[in-house]
């Protein structure tokens, strides 16, 4: 009968795909099989090596680490070079009065104020200087911001693992669910060719007059509603492809094989410890310690801006008067800033700071229960999928029992038509959630890898 060709097909499959799990157990690795064929590792690779998020979220890295060279800088000698152009209306003159004394007068007698003007500058002129200054002390201004640079690209590092983290779900989930919906196509194709072989079968007794046109027409109806669900689960199958090559940045149409993943058993690690190493490994924690980090910093930084401030600067001019015997002029010296009083705004943004600050530790606080219930899920999802691979594997044997029974019953005439295309559908339906639950089982394990960190 055509059940008997629908076992074959689905226990050749089943016996692949536990002797390719078999392999990976004792290997290690997939060397053994298809080298066309892809695995989670090399999509991961993929997606990563193209991905706009990922090129986005390391251009800001790179950005944060050029912030924490710009506060470096701030330790090493500046250099200004100044030109100045100056035409006046009049040339500078200096004006006033003289002591002079008359001719043949007496010693100290016959003096008389005699005025003068004299011209001290050019009325056009170029100025050149040259201004070089170097902190010496700056109350820990610019060592609190270097330190606050480096905490802020620190958070942008756990960004980007943050990102990479989601990418790789993403393309895993999709991974999963293609090999998931090419397993339930092959199990809806088999499905068919039962059905089809068994209303040919049902087709020719009716012939022979030894079953009803019920019979018949049941067949019938049970293959087109399997053709319908075959369309469907092709029509899923189509969109998971596409969705999965445009997570690997490709054409949506590229053709594909996939490698299957190896089974996973239910992890022995309690809740409690998956939970705590999720908090120590979770980039999106560690981004916020950082970023509190930064702002703490930069409060400082702030507070150092009000107390004194100590350069070494040296001057260099060129005043172009040639009526000055040196008109070129070097200064150095130590400068003392102290900013006493600016009006309130350092008070103002160190609330400000204060705030953002008291703002991120709320957040932390919320992250720490949504990692925790977040790890608690996974952990419970993975034990439901174990839970249901185990009760389905009872079912399996069972469906395929009761249709070996069903249908030798009907060739006796023992049974009617109907109850043969019910151990057909229980069987397909068997074989589906088994699956399902292997790949759910597989979904699971990735996520709880994600919700700890780990993927």
């Amino acid at each position: 009968m055509a059940i008997f060709s629908f076992n074959k097909v689905r226990r050749n499959s089943v016996l692949a795909l536990f002797s390719i799990i078999a392999t990976v157990a004792a290997t290690g690795s997939f060397a053994s099989l298809p080298a066309t064929a892809e695995n989670l590792n090399t999509a991961w690779q993929m997606a990563l090596s193209q991905n706009k998020q990922v090129e986005a979220a390391k251009q800001s890295q790179l950005a944060a680490l050029k912030q924490v060279d710009i506060a470096k800088a701030a330790r090493l000698p500046s250099l200004a070079l100044t030109a100045e152009y100056i035409n006046l209306d009049s040339p500078p003159t200096l004006n006033g009065n003289s002591l002079a004394s008359l001719p043949n007068a007496p010693p100290g007698q016959g003096l008389v104020s005699v005025p003068f003007e004299m011209q001290i500058a050019e009325d056009e002129a170029m100025l050149y200087s040259a201004v070089a200054t170097l902190p010496i002390y700056t109350s820990g201004r610019i060592s609190a911001g270097i330190s606050a640079a480096k905490s802020q690209a620190s958070a942008s590092h756990d960004k980007q693992r943050q990102t990479t983290l989601d990418i790789k779900l993403a393309v895993a989930e999709a991974y999963i669910h293609v090999l998931k919906i090419t397993e339930l196509n092959t199990i809806a194709s088999a499905h068919i060719t039962a059905l089809s072989s068994y209303k040919k079968d049902v087709t020719n007794l009716h012939k022979q007059g030894l079953v009803s046109r019920n019979d018949q027409l049941m067949a019938s109806v049970a293959l087109s509603h399997a053709v319908q669900n075959g369309i469907s689960i092709k029509n899923q199958l189509a969109i998971a492809s596409a969705r999965y090559n445009q997570l690997l940045n490709r054409p949506l149409s590229t053709a594909f094989t996939l490698e299957p993943l190896p089974l996973h058993g239910m992890t022995e690690e309690s809740v409690q410890t998956l939970t705590a190493r999720a908090i120590t490994t979770r980039p999106e924690l560690s981004a916020i310690h950082h970023k509190i980090d930064a702002l703490g910093f930069t409060a400082k930084t702030i507070k150092a801006v009000t107390l004194p401030q100590i350069y070494l600067s040296g001057v260099y001019r060129n005043l172009d008067n040639d009526l000055l015997l040196d008109d070129e002029v070097i200064a150095y010296g130590v400068n003392l800033v102290w900013p006493i009083f600016d009006g309130g705004i350092t008070h103002h943004r160190s609330g400000e700071l204060q705030r953002q600050a008291a703002a991120l530790q709320a957040q932390l606080d919320d992250y720490h229960q949504r990692i925790e219930l977040q790890v608690t899920q996974a952990w419970l999802n993975l034990d439901e999928t174990q839970q249901r691979i185990r009760a389905l594997g009872e079912v399996l044997e069972q469906s395929a029992e009761n249709l070996k029974m069903t249908e030798n019953r009907y060739r006796e005439g023992l049974v009617s038509s109907s109850e043969v295309l019910e151990a057909q559908n229980l069987r397909q339906q068997s074989l589906g959630n088994h699956a399902s639950a292997n790949y759910d089982s597989a979904l699971a394990w990735i996520r709880l890898q994600r919700m700890t960190g780990e993927l």
